[in-house]
């Protein structure tokens, strides 16, 4: 486990840290930018973001969504006075101590219960006014930050990475592909992830994960087409089982993105 590193870019600050456990490495990235802090990180690292936030106090939070990785640390800000936001799907489940799988305690620590504001389709910064953008897939809560006058995306869990492997059990692939799609008719560069980082080619990023989807979901149906079931499909297509997969008794799975193509599909 390493402490919070900081750097800057384009005026964003960035606050990351890192957690390798049983051969999986986890990061996890908070950003500060015009007052406006995306995300809390989690509480495993409480000390740390707790020290960040008070060098670095902000106007307001806004979470990508309510997973304990990026609002671990909302209720100590709030205990100090910092006005939290999230989609107002997520505030009930945000007023109750979170029940969190053994595992996930392990690498993101425990998340008490908070009381967080509904944001809307803007949310103000010291200076310039964000917009809110919906993309639920990864989560039913999920929303993006978008930055029209610097032409950047806040994006948490959308994209992490161009070529997905593995996802939670709850994921829909159709609607992150609607949501990766949404979010490229918006006029963008970079993009700020919670568990990537800086991505500087974020817009190229975000079209590749889009077209590897599509091929995926293609791939799928064809080999669904010789009479193969889901198992056999992950197989096909996902041979080697990852770490994650074990580590969390089967809720992150690349066998999930296989039930979403077939099961979710319209």
């Amino acid at each position: 486990m390493s402490g919070l590193k900081l750097n800057k870019h384009n005026g964003v600050l960035c606050a990351g840290c890192t957690i390798s456990l049983l051969g999986t490495t986890l990061k996890t990235f908070v950003y500060l930018v015009d007052g406006l802090a995306v995300d809390t990180g989690p509480s495993k690292f409480r000390k740390d973001y707790l020290n960040f936030f008070n060098s670095h106090r902000p106007e307001r939070v806004v979470l990508t969504h309510f997973h304990e990785d990026h609002s671990g640390n909302a209720p100590f800000l709030e205990k100090n006075g910092v006005e939290i936001y999230s989609h107002p799907s997520a505030i009930s489940l945000c007023r109750v101590n979170a029940k969190i799988p053994f595992y996930r305690r392990i690498f993101w620590g425990s998340r008490s219960k908070f009381s967080p504001r509904p944001v809307g389709s803007e949310i103000e910064g010291l200076t310039r006014t964000f917009q809110i953008i919906e993309v639920p897939g990864h989560s039913f809560d999920h929303i993006a930050i978008y930055d029209p006058g610097e032409g950047v995306f806040f994006t948490g869990d959308l994209f992490v990475t161009p070529k997905t492997k593995i996802v939670m059990k709850c994921e829909n692939i159709y609607r992150i592909m609607d949501s990766l799609k949404k979010i490229l008719n918006y006029d963008f560069r970079a993009v700020y992830c919670a568990h990537a980082g800086v991505v500087d080619n974020g817009r190229e990023m975000i079209k590749k994960k889009t077209e590897y989807l599509e091929n995926l979901v293609g791939e799928v149906f064809l080999l669904k087409e010789k009479g193969m079931g889901v198992a056999e499909i992950n197989k096909k297509i996902f041979p080697k089982t990852a770490p994650l997969t074990l580590i969390s008794g089967k809720e992150w799975s690349s066998e999930h993105i296989i039930r979403s193509i077939i099961s979710d599909k319209g």
